[in-house]
Formats: structure tokens, sequence, C-alpha cells
């Protein structure tokens, strides 16, 4: 009896060892998006005709803000959106040093707003970078 608890207890353990193995390597794959190595967090934070009243989003039918990434050198790093009412998207990135630019989307699909370039901005290991921009009146398309 103590023989097959040992037994059973045995297989339970492996069971837990390659099911963490097996979410391990699904982590893993997720992480391949921001790339390998040392990464850090770049936080952008968006307000439009300088506040953060979400009714501004409805107003000028913006559904989500799209941040459109590269590298340096130019090389795409890739493409996130956020719900225009968040006011805040963070992508984690492999350190270096890169240019975004954003834009506000409509439910359609289509920009409601023209795109902003943020500053230029270096990621480094294991920290986190604010960006702020604004999306003035003047670079809204859509009639409030």
């Amino acid at each position: 009896m103590m023989h097959s608890m040992m037994k059973w207890a045995g297989r339970a353990v492996a069971f837990v060892a390659l099911t963490a193995s097996a979410s391990a390597c699904v982590a893993e794959a997720d992480f391949v998006v921001a790339g390998n190595g040392p990464t850090g967090v770049l936080t952008t934070r968006w307000s439009i005709a300088g506040t953060f009243d979400d009714r501004l989003c409805a107003d000028y039918y913006a559904e989500r803000m799209e941040l459109v990434i590269a590298n340096a050198s130019g090389g795409a790093a890739g493409t996130f959106s956020q719900p225009c009412e968040q006011f805040e998207l963070s992508v984690e990135l492999p350190t270096g040093s890169y240019v975004a630019d954003a834009t506000l989307i409509g439910y359609d699909g289509a920009p409601v707003s023209t795109t902003l370039t943020l500053q230029p901005f270096r990621i480094v290991r294991d920290t986190e970078i604010f960006v702020d921009t604004d999306f003035p009146a003047d670079s809204l398309l859509t009639v409030r």
C-alpha cells in the first residue's frame, strides 16, 4: 500500500513538473513578441485637447489609440493598441532606442486623428520609461 502511494505521489509530482514546464514554454512563446534578452517597459499616456476626459473619445469617435513602434534603425517592433478611454498603454520591449507614432482609431478602423510622433526614447533593462503625448483639437479629423 505504501509503495503504491509513493508511486502515485511520484506520478503527481511528475505531472506537476510537466505542467509547469509546458506553461513555461507558453510564456517563452509569448515573450518572443517582445524579443529575446533584457527588456524594459514603455508606458505612454495620452490626452485629448489637454484633458483625460473619456467623453472626448466618444465625441471624436475614437475607439482606441494605436501605437506603432520601430527601433532606431527603422525595424518594426510592433503595433499595439488600447481603448481610447484608458489613456495609458504599457509595452514590454527589448533594451534599445526607439521611435513611435500614435494615432486615434475610430470604430470603423479608420484614423480619427493625425498621426503624432512621440519623442524618441530608450528602453533600459528592468526599468519603465514614460512618454506622454496630447492629441490637440486641431489634430482630430472628426467634428465634435
